[in-house]
């Protein structure tokens, strides 16, 4: 347990914030689904507000993941060691293919 995507986290987004203002983010071939507001963004300022705006926010990782799935997704992968993702679409869609990586 921690203080994740809390107002307690503000001071290292306010620090992600000045990292990312040196930092380039080119213009996605495939539009981001940001799982602070489930919006697709492309524009790479966007996508660095929001970057931050994620370390304060609630993770809305099902309303994200039912939005991936009715923009055609078949399949997801997920990297790192638990499966808390895969879990999340259980819930959502038994039959739905996650892979753990």
């Amino acid at each position: 347990a921690g203080a994740f995507h809390t107002d307690f986290m503000s001071p290292a987004a306010e620090k992600l914030q000045e990292a990312l203002v040196n930092t380039t983010i080119v213009t996605p071939r495939i539009p981001v689904v940001s799982n602070v507001d489930v919006t697709p963004h492309s524009d790479p300022d966007t996508i660095k507000a929001i970057l931050a705006q994620q370390l304060t926010s609630p993770v809305m990782w099902e309303k994200t993941l039912v939005t991936l799935q009715g923009k055609g997704l078949e399949r997801a992968y997920e990297v790192g060691p638990g499966t808390v993702i895969a879990g999340i679409f259980k819930r959502i869609d038994k039959t739905f293919p996650v892979t753990n990586i």
